[in-house]
């Protein structure tokens, strides 16, 4: 008799033989991951600042407070986060408005490399240095004024994306306002100090200064890459859907509609995260860029609580029990409310004063979980092992009770036996295709926390999904015995070129439909009305 006690400390026992070797390797959370005190965008390098004994920095007219700084091992372009040299960084912006200037006083941005080099012999140190001590600012009534800009500004010098939109035959790319908050309108928008920054240019030999914004920036092949990829995924997942959708033997049963709702949430989920892999951070405001990131989550934690809701399910069928379709839906409710529920949650530790290493950090920096912190592990991770290792563990219970049932057996629960054994070994291969690749991002993921390294958007992430559904096309598809049943009917035999013959397993596809040639006969003439359903579809 299944004990729930035993249950869960046979399932914590996994979780414990499966975490440790990571655990044994990871700093405490304390040591591992500095504090962040502000977004990125808010901080200046103060690397150069004269540092106090109490540990405030004294830079640009400003005293820095300690917990105002942190060391920074990083860099963020184009939204994305690369590695630097560790550096001292400062929420300058937050005692000060900022405004960033593409290159440090001496150097120049060089339209063709797109780089930083010593300034250019046709204009002089002098005048670019003059470049850097005024600027005209907009007041809100559309006046402008000449200001000193270390009296009013602290002065940025941060790349902020790798391509900038640079066209000098477009007379608005030389109209822009600045205002006193730092922000910018140009090209008919607003931007924000981390989405442009200044630099001067020569225009009708004349140099100006004038702002490079990131609007028109290219992506990476990498990001490419992991969305086509997850693209792709979509696709075949939306395939898998209509095809189980199409056959009502399939979504009337429980095994069928609960991977009908698992593939329904994996391509909600998977969709936001492709369109977040289009979107930079800069793109989106706050609240989208939150809900965004919280929509991924729901979905995607919902579609893992599925493959445990199915695993059960198959190790209640086996001990010779059927759930009826109206408790199949409140487990349905239940499941996608609770991952609601963490929605919430993570909202509220968010917005909360906990320690921020353990914030998840969607809406920040980034619109989906921060990886420089441990929320991702927590929140995320953490979750899935569980409900895979669940489901694992009820998979192998589940095989001990079909390894001891009699020969004679022909029926489990009202279900075929020869049906009900080939939908399990086939939801056993797609469940551990899928614990193949959360097992390897977790391990990817601590990998590189304990390298001390940082990373956004792994390709090889998509390559593995990509994999992943294409597995599912093998197994929940082409294994499931309905689906080739109903292609045998409903495809196969309006094919030209099909012969004669029956398929290797005719008689068993035959056996599941229950048909005679008469029937067939009739299927090919057209006259399907005449055929009941229970004879197109095991009850």
């Amino acid at each position: 008799m299944f004990n729930a006690f035993n249950l869960k400390s046979q399932l914590l026992s996994v979780l414990l033989w499966l975490l440790l070797p990571f655990f044994m390797n990871v700093r405490p959370l304390a040591a591992a991951t500095p504090t962040y005190p502000c977004p990125y965008a808010q901080t200046v390098n103060i690397s150069d600042g004269l540092r106090l004994k109490d540990g405030s920095y004294s830079y640009a007219g400003l005293l820095i407070p300690a917990n105002m700084t942190a060391q920074y091992n990083f860099k963020v372009i184009d939204g994305i986060l690369s590695s630097a040299p560790s550096h001292t960084r400062g929420c300058a912006c937050l005692q000060r408005p900022c405004i960033t200037f593409c290159c440090p006083p001496g150097q120049l941005f060089d339209e063709y490399k797109h780089a930083c080099l010593p300034h250019a012999s046709t204009l002089s140190a002098q005048q670019q240095s003059a470049q850097y001590t005024h600027i005209e600012v907009s007041d809100v009534n559309g006046g402008l004024k000449v200001v000193n800009i270390s009296d009013m500004f602290v002065m940025r010098f941060e790349a902020g994306c790798s391509r900038k939109y640079i066209d000098k035959s477009d007379a608005s790319f030389w109209k822009w306002d600045l205002y006193a908050n730092g922000s910018l309108s140009s090209l008919g928008r607003i931007w924000d100090t981390d989405q442009y920054c200044l630099t001067p240019l020569e225009h009708k030999k004349v140099w100006s200064l004038v702002p490079l914004t990131c609007e028109r920036s290219a992506h990476g092949f990498r990001l490419w890459i992991y969305a086509i990829c997850l693209f792709m995924a979509i696709l075949i997942y939306g395939f898998i859907l209509l095809t189980l959708v199409s056959i009502k033997a399939v979504r009337n049963g429980g095994y069928g509609e609960s991977l009908i709702f698992h593939l329904a949430s994996t391509i909600i989920g998977l969709s936001a995260l492709t369109y977040l892999a289009f979107r930079s951070r800069l793109e989106l405001s706050e609240t989208a860029c939150r809900n965004i990131g919280f929509i991924a989550y729901v979905f995607l934690i919902f579609s893992f609580f599925l493959l445990t809701i199915i695993s059960w399910n198959f190790w209640y069928n086996f001990k010779t029990r059927r759930l009826s379709s109206w408790k199949r839906k409140l487990i349905y409710m239940f499941a996608f409310g609770l991952a609601v529920g963490l929605r919430f949650l993570l909202k509220f530790i968010q917005d909360s004063d906990i320690y921020q290493p353990l914030k998840p950090g969607i809406g920040d920096a980034f619109c989906w979980f921060d990886v420089r912190l441990w929320g991702i592990l927590l929140y995320f991770y953490v979750p899935i092992l569980i409900c895979l290792a669940f489901g694992m563990l009820l998979y192998l219970k589940t095989y001990l009770l079909i390894w001891n049932l009699p020969e004679d057996v022909i029926n489990v629960a009202g279900y075929d036996i020869k049906l009900i054994k080939a939908h399990f070994f086939a939801f056993f291969g797609y469940l551990l295709g899928v614990t193949c690749v959360w097992l390897r991002e977790l391990f990817v993921y601590l990998t590189f926390r304990w390298r001390g390294q940082y990373y956004i958007i792994d390709f090889i992430t998509g390559v593995c999904v990509f994999g992943l559904s294409v597995a599912g096309l093998i197994f929940l598809l082409y294994k499931n015995p309905l689906v080739r049943a109903w292609w045998h009917v409903n495809v196969t035999f309006y094919l030209p070129y099909r012969a004669e013959e029956r398929t290797e397993n005719g008689v068993y596809l035959t056996q599941i439909y229950h048909t005679d040639q008469e029937r067939t006969d009739k299927l090919k003439e057209g006259y399907k009305h005449e055929i009941k359903e229970e004879d197109l579809a095991l009850k």
